[in-house]
């Protein structure tokens, strides 16, 4: 299991704040990403599988050719966002713009 710590509405606020790619979508945090091509989504998706993975907390994704959105809580901790959730999303807005950078 995970170690976390579930967040305020003020903490959530303010992280959220930092991460202008996401926004509150109670219970969950949520992004939307456009890639260049479906091949560019896919090899993001992988990227960000590996990272949860390792982290040990995997988001939710939905994927439609090139956009890739995400919508995710830590349901371990009663479906609340942690800071978990807050760490999850700095990697995966990073991996986003390293592919969107991408020529």
């Amino acid at each position: 299991m995970a170690h976390y710590k579930i967040l305020s509405d003020y903490e959530i606020r303010s992280a959220l704040a930092d991460l202008p790619d996401w926004s509150l979508a109670a219970p969950n945090i949520e992004a939307t990403f456009a890639l260049k091509t479906f091949r560019d989504a896919i090899a993001f998706i992988v990227e960000v599988a590996i990272e949860a993975e390792v982290m040990n907390h995997h988001p939710e994704f939905k994927n439609s050719y090139n956009i890739v959105s995400f919508s995710f809580c830590t349901h371990d901790a009663g479906m609340k966002i942690t800071d978990l959730d807050i760490e999850t999303a700095k990697k995966i807005s990073a991996l986003a713009k390293r592919f969107q950078g991408m020529a």
